[in-house]
């Protein structure tokens, strides 16, 4: 088993705002100049009662200010009111 210092973060993206359209590939670009490596899921998510496409980009890393730059960025470049993050835990690999 190989530990890591690491903590797995999960961005929960909604669609956006203005077009309520999920703007999955814009999200990637952007994440990719932050991170080399991560994961995203497509979901169904709401917000405000409102069912919405949502991408969760799974990243695990020790800088988590890099990961709230991320969810900055990712949260004006999509339009969004708010971006959620979750500080999971540790992530290991077996």
């Amino acid at each position: 088993m190989i530990t890591s210092k690491n903590m797995l973060y999960k961005i929960y993206v909604g669609s956006n705002n203005e077009t309520k359209k999920l703007e999955d590939k814009k999200a990637i670009s952007i994440a990719s100049k932050y991170f080399e490596g991560f994961t995203c899921q497509n979901a169904n998510g709401f917000w405000k009662g409102l069912s919405e496409k949502t991408l969760i980009i799974e990243i695990e890393t020790d800088d988590k200010k890099k990961v709230i730059e991320l969810a900055e960025e990712l949260k004006e470049a999509l339009y969004q009111e708010a971006i959620a993050v979750a500080k999971i835990g540790k992530m290991q690999f077996v």
